[in-house]
């Protein structure tokens, strides 16, 4: 569910954002780092699609039986695909305020 709406946003910021709009990616503490309206807009979904197949791979491969766990990678799919939600919501933020201020000088 939330890598639809990972797609979904992405879908929702390319129609709403200017052709210039300039999107943030911060990852792996680097900051400052920005990219262009589609490269920003695809970033989102690929990385939510790569942590969905790794956790899933994840859980095929620890819970092979059917026993579930309390730290079973099937339970932190979900919070850790919100994290990335969030930030591509305040990355989009960002562009659509950047993109409103004109320029920087």
């Amino acid at each position: 569910m939330e890598l639809l709406a990972i797609v979904a946003l992405s879908v929702n910021g390319n129609r709403k954002l200017p052709p210039n709009a300039r999107i943030p990616l911060q990852w792996a503490g680097s900051r400052g780092n920005f990219t262009s309206r589609q490269a920003g807009l695809i970033a989102y979904p690929v990385i939510g699609a790569g942590i969905f197949v790794l956790f899933t791979v994840l859980l095929l491969t620890v819970q092979p039986h059917g026993r579930v766990s309390a730290f079973a990678p099937g339970i932190f799919l979900p919070i850790v695909l919100c994290v990335v939600l969030l930030a591509q919501v305040s990355a989009i933020d960002k562009a659509r305020r950047g993109a409103a201020e004109g320029p920087a000088r």
